[in-house]
């Protein structure tokens, strides 16, 4: 049986590809036309004492046929490298441990072929780095554990078709990453455990078919991360396990498969993703420090799968104008209402006005209305007006900071009601009647609000209003006893008497409490108890009324089904 002959692999490597190249691309282009299918080696080679005069490298036009090309472990140098409309064939393309200096290097219109583009621990130097309008088809492209030190990436309007891109494990300094305008075939974007400085990175307008997106471990430190407008056909993108410092993250206008944005860490940052669209389930999921989150905008955004949303905010997420087609759980979503004291001439919705102190303000009323020698209803409504501007009258407590915010926690609020989740319906209601107090309230109502927080925090709380009732109850015992005429044997016989009032009076409901309280009033106070022991009695009646009224609100919201 005859054995099997491996066809010879011929390969151009070392001093003979380097002397080829200094020949030039004609001489280069024409000796591969010859010998399309060789292998290209300039593994180790130091290109810093190959530079022209004005210390650049030129590759730009070179073919390099369809054999595997190398150029690992080599030294550029300081100064511009030039690969732009480059051709590489159908073969592997490394570029692993190689060092780029400082200056420009330009892969713009290059056109990869179907082999593996390694530049595995890769540096670069400060410049800028474009990949502009090139074209990657078939096989991977590997930046993994690469150092970036320039100030721009380019990769807007490149083509990759079935291949996946990896930047894992890759650090990037104080750059600008840019993929604007890509489109990404059949293809996946991989940022596992990627490192990023002061970035700003555009992934704006970006076309993914078949193809989703991972920061699955990455760090943010600052800067902006930019996927508005994006479109993921049948692609997903994910953010498992990020580290986001005081940077910004901007979703609005994306369209995605599935999304899950569940990060480890989040700092200062704020989250823009207005007129979102999801088509299966978003998972928000935000860890501790997202307390720190300044804004989650999720205005006019679109769900047609589950949408869960959970964590611990000092803000109110904006939900306002969304559209849902599914289950939406809000269950362990807290938020935290922010408010602040209002001085006159500083309301938050004026803050172009100047600032007018109370004497200010009264002088200025003083002047404006001391001649009037006839005051009718236009000349107080005007005076109404003018106080209304200056946040007068005096607030009695802190107003929301955002006047939006009222509206906000409404749509939570109407969320919570549609999926029968009530206790958080419960909290986003009583954070509505706050936002809304001192703003859309009026002054009196708010007064009214703050009486309902506090004794109740708006029928959430059965404690409050219990005791209330009982201190009511003891303060009047003391009353009664007080304002008794009658005497008594023993000391505590008035007490007595005075409880028995008390608690009649608190709960007029029971069948015996007639009675008990003409017996007491009787014994205390003999055939006429006075003005004074009627005002506290009604007075006593209609707090305990309310207070009653209160407790069973909260038993009622309490276990309500």
């Amino acid at each position: 049986m005859k054995e099997e002959t491996k066809p010879e692999i011929r390969k151009l490597e070392g001093e003979e590809a380097l002397k080829l190249w200094r020949r030039g691309r004609e001489a280069w282009n024409s000796w591969i036309d010859r010998h399309p299918g060789w292998d290209i080696s300039f593994a180790n080679v130091d290109f810093s004492h190959e530079r022209n005069p004005n210390k650049n490298l030129f590759f730009s036009g070179y073919r390099f046929g369809d054999g595997s090309v190398d150029f690992a472990d080599v030294t550029f140098g300081d100064g511009d490298v030039n690969f732009s409309n480059a051709n590489f064939g159908d073969g592997n393309l490394n570029f692993s441990n190689a060092t780029f200096g400082d200056g420009t290097v330009s892969f713009a219109g290059v056109a990869f072929g179907k082999g593996q583009v390694n530049f595995t621990k890769s540096t670069f130097g400060n410049g800028k780095i474009s990949f502009s309008d090139a074209k990657f088809s078939k096989g991977d492209l590997i930046f993994s554990a690469a150092t970036f030190d320039g100030n721009l990436i380019e990769f807007s309007r490149t083509n990759f078709d079935n291949r996946d891109v990896s930047f894992s494990h890759t650090t990037l300094g104080n750059e600008i990453l840019r993929f604007s305008g890509a489109k990404f075939n059949n293809c996946n974007l991989y940022f596992f455990d990627a490192s990023f400085g002061t970035v700003d990175f555009y992934l704006a307008r970006t076309t993914f078919d078949k193809g989703s997106l991972y920061f699955t471990g990455a760090t943010f430190d600052k800067g902006n991360l930019n996927l508005s407008a994006a479109k993921f056909n049948d692609g997903d993108a994910l953010f498992s396990e990020v580290s986001f410092g005081n940077c910004s993250i901007n979703l609005s206008q994306t369209q995605i498969r599935h999304l899950n944005f569940n990060p480890k860490a989040i700092g200062s940052s704020s989250i823009e993703a207005e007129g979102l669209t999801i088509e299966g389930q978003a998972t928000f999921t935000l860890p501790s420090s997202a307390s720190k989150l300044k804004s989650l905008n999720l205005h006019s955004a679109s769900f047609d799968g589950p949408l869960t949303l959970k964590g611990n905010l000092s803000i109110i997420p904006d939900l306002r104008a969304t559209r849902y087609a599914h289950q939406v759980d809000l269950s362990a979503l807290t938020v935290k209402l922010q408010r602040r004291w209002q001085k006159p001439g500083l309301r938050s919705d004026q803050l172009h006005m100047k600032a007018v102190s109370e004497v200010g303000v009264i002088s200025r009323l003083s002047y404006k209305f001391a001649r009037k020698k006839w005051i009718n209803l236009r000349h107080f409504n005007k005076l109404r007006r003018l106080w209304k501007r200056h946040c007068w009258p005096i607030k009695l407590s802190q107003a929301a900071e955002d006047p939006q915010d009222g509206a906000r926690l409404r749509r939570l609020k109407e969320f919570a009601e549609t999926n029968k989740d009530h206790q958080a319906a419960l909290r986003f209601s009583a954070d509505e009647n706050r936002a809304r107090r001192w703003i859309e309230t009026s002054w009196l109502g708010s007064v009214l609000d703050m009486a309902f927080s506090a004794f109740s925090d708006y029928g959430q709380n059965i404690l409050r209003p219990f005791a209330a009732l009982i201190v009511l109850t003891a303060a009047s015992i003391g009353a009664y006893k007080t304002l008794a005429t009658e005497t008594f044997a023993n000391w505590w016989a008035g007490w007595a008497q005075g409880a028995v009032l008390s608690a009649s009076n608190s709960l007029p409901f029971l069948p015996q409490s007639r009675d008990l309280r003409t017996d007491a009033l009787t014994a205390l106070y003999g055939t006429d108890p006075g003005l004074c022991v009627d005002i506290l009695m009604i007075t006593q009646g209609v707090l305990s009324f309310i207070f009653l009224f209160l407790i069973g609100l909260g038993l009622r919201n309490r276990f309500r089904l």
